[in-house]
């Protein structure tokens, strides 16, 4: 959507997903639970600095502009002859389906 992610990763392929969206997409931010041993909760203060940080400011403005240029690369690679229907036809062509 054009849009920034906090992202709350619980299991399976989340964490990754997550990593991708701060470090490698720099899209959004990552909700970082307690480090308290006892308590590995996420405290409403990590929620707030979360979305402040993806709302306000300079970092914010970056995940921002990442996040549009993000949705027109998916937009293009989606559209007639991008490069996911021409990679879904050649894997279609390579199971024998066509």
């Amino acid at each position: 959507m054009g849009v920034p992610v906090v992202a709350f990763p619980q299991f399976a392929d989340q964490g990754t997903n997550a990593k991708l969206i701060e470090d490698v997409w720099k899209m959004g931010v990552r909700i970082r639970p307690s480090t308290d041993e006892e308590d590995k909760i996420v405290k409403c203060e990590e929620v707030v600095r979360c979305l402040e940080e993806v709302m306000e400011g300079e970092k914010g403005e970056e995940l921002r502009k990442s996040a549009k240029k993000w949705k027109e690369l998916a937009r293009e690679a989606v559209k007639e002859g991008g490069s996911s229907e021409r990679n879904l036809g050649a894997f279609v062509e390579q199971i024998g389906l066509k």
